[in-house]
């Protein structure tokens, strides 16, 4: 019987402060991995996936599952943080990592939705960053929102829906989405698409008045804030 994978594509680890979403300024170790089924026009780690731009044998280590575990587990923090990329594209080495963590560890995953994650997984993982794309990442619609996965993920009342938006030209789309999704507006984010500082600084006031109309959270991006988007921050 196959065992499954004993390696896991990894963009990089590093620690760091949880910059985004409900967990915002906690200590964190971040696990980036290698590897996304979307192809978002802003994105800002496309050095996970864009290989016509970047080279995957400089961007991409296949490691050990039993080293990664390792290094969480030397980690001062308690709580990691698996991205991308994304991550659900390596769902199978994620049931072996995860299997090698205690409990104590808290373990949150940012995905983009469209992947229905193991009923392993929806055991295991304390906290769902739920990002469905909307129109302006230039994905097409059949490609960037999937019911089934969303409604998987909702069902474990541990996941958040972390919206990325630009204007106040994205608020109908973003509020057709949260009712569609029926989603607890409890837990909903709206957060500025904002690779430098200065954009975030332009963005951020209009995408903080529209949380406040809709009743939602508004999340900064604290690592864009403080550190430019440096990667390993």
């Amino acid at each position: 019987m196959d065992s499954g994978p004993d390696t896991i594509k990894i963009s990089e680890i590093f620690e760091s402060l949880q910059g985004e979403g409900p967990s915002l300024g906690e200590p964190a170790l971040f696990v980036r991995l290698a590897l996304c089924n979307l192809r978002c026009e802003w994105c800002d780690t496309r050095y996970t996936w864009d290989f016509a731009r970047y080279r995957y044998e400089e961007e991409v280590r296949e490691l050990p599952i039993a080293e990664v575990a390792s290094r969480i587990l030397a980690s001062s923090a308690r709580r990691v943080i698996v991205t991308g990329g994304e991550p659900l594209v390596q769902s199978e080495a994620l049931e072996a990592l995860f299997s090698q963590l205690p409990a104590e560890i808290v373990v949150e995953i940012e995905t983009n939705g469209t992947l229905s994650p193991s009923s392993t997984l929806l055991r295991r993982v304390d906290q769902w960053n739920v990002s469905p794309k909307l129109e302006h990442s230039g994905e097409p619609l059949h490609r960037r929102l999937k019911p089934e996965p969303l409604r998987a993920l909702l069902a474990t009342e541990r996941a958040f829906l972390k919206l990325v938006v630009r204007a106040d030209a994205d608020r109908r789309e973003a509020l057709a989405l949260i009712d569609e999704l029926a989603w607890p507006r409890s837990r909903v984010c709206l957060m500025p698409e904002a690779p430098t500082p200065s954009l975030h600084a332009e963005r951020a006031p209009v995408v903080a008045a529209m949380a406040q109309g809709l009743g939602v959270r508004f999340s900064p991006r604290l690592h864009v804030v403080l550190w430019g988007g440096e990667r390993g921050r």
